[in-house]
């Protein structure tokens, strides 16, 4: 087969922005710890935060001490005193059992403003929609699968349209940790159609693969530790040593998902790949110009080609950034006649990770977000 046949057979996906977000849970408390765990979750520049629970209790102080001081900034409208709030919020938390300890749930609904009935809601971003569950016992609709809030999960999942459908709540379905699993909150999330699960609860790291599905715990947000390790069949990771993060980084053709110690040391990575990922036919000539910039393979192990067209004469940069946002290499810095290019960009001398592939020609930008992968 020629080099255009089996072009032919490579899927280009387009990404003009992903999604970057980080998981945090069980910071309540306002101690250190979570401070570290909000230094590093900012380093990050997220575009949102998302909470596994556990986000405040009553008894260790004002619910903006223990959420306002460290995450003001994401949150809107905010109504704190530690500082100026986001124009558009980006903070959406679960609820855990702490949270609605004595008044506590109360001051949770005041000081936040969520979708939905606030208690349990969902929203989409980019790719991914987002199903946020209220798992503790107390819910006035139950926490079942066949509950009001059940029922409300499954007809929501059968018609998204979404890529990605990520289930957050506080007690894990499954878990080696301290707390162990929760029977009640083992819902038919993966035949509802949901593409992963994630909890807090446990105050460590998991990563749990149950019946084909993935599951995560991230909750070492800056509450006390928790070191019990039960080994729960499935279990494929799990970390308790120090204070973390999850950072997840989606495009339309996969999703990394990074868990972080405050130390900044990665500590474990997966990757989801899109149910729509795979194969698909293109036409190279005439180039789509509906697709400005592509790169094939994608994920690809050392290297890639990058394809990108210009409309007219200009200046063009081709640049690669790193997923901090830091540009790590340019490929082109130089005029350019109308038509179309390609470069092989050699990525061995850089580690796995995601990376946005930014083409500027004149006064347009166009991004492409691609995955390298490392031999396992």
């Amino acid at each position: 087969m020629n080099k255009i046949g089996i072009l032919l057979f490579f899927l280009f996906p387009l990404i003009v922005l992903g999604q970057k977000f980080a998981v945090i849970g069980d910071y309540r408390g306002g101690d250190t710890n979570a401070l570290k765990v909000s230094q590093l979750v900012r380093s990050w520049n997220p575009d949102f935060v998302v909470t596994t629970g556990d986000n405040y209790r009553p008894a260790q102080g004002t619910i903006d001490f223990q959420v306002g001081q460290f995450y003001h900034e994401f949150i809107f409208p905010y109504v704190g005193s530690y500082g100026l709030g986001d124009m558009v919020n980006r903070f959406f938390p679960a609820i855990g059992n702490h949270d609605v300890e004595g008044t506590g749930l109360i001051d949770y609904l005041n000081y936040f403003s969520l979708p939905g009935n606030e208690r349990y809601y969902d929203f989409v971003k980019g790719d991914c929609h987002f199903f946020i569950l209220n798992s503790d016992y107390t819910e006035i609709d139950g926490n079942t699968s066949s509950s009001i809030q059940g029922v409300w999960l499954q007809n929501l999942l059968a018609a998204s349209l979404s890529k990605y459908k990520l289930v957050f709540l506080h007690h894990p379905p499954f878990s080696s940790g301290a707390h162990g699993s929760n029977i009640y909150a083992q819902w038919p999330y993966k035949q509802w159609g949901a593409t992963a699960v994630f909890a807090g609860h446990d105050h460590d790291y998991e990563r749990l693969y149950i019946d084909s599905f993935p599951y995560f715990i991230s909750a070492a947000g800056g509450a006390a530790l928790y070191t019990t390790f039960n080994n729960y069949p499935g279990t494929q990771h799990f970390y308790a040593d120090n204070f973390g993060a999850l950072l997840i980084e989606a495009n339309s053709d996969s999703m990394l998902l990074k868990y972080y110690n405050i130390k900044d040391s990665l500590i474990d990575s997966y990757v989801i790949k899109s149910p729509s990922a795979g194969i698909k036919p293109i036409n190279l000539k005439p180039f789509d110009i509906d697709n400005i910039i592509q790169n094939f393979p994608n994920p690809f192990l050392n290297s890639t080609t990058i394809r990108y067209y210009i409309k007219t004469s200009c200046n063009v940069n081709l640049s690669v950034f790193n997923s901090t946002g830091q540009k790590i290499i340019t490929l082109i810095n130089s005029k350019q006649n109308k038509g179309d290019y390609q470069i092989l960009w050699n990525a061995s001398d850089f580690p796995a990770g995601v990376y946005s592939i930014c083409l500027r020609a004149g006064e347009n930008r166009y991004l492409v977000k691609t995955i390298r992968t490392e031999n396992k």
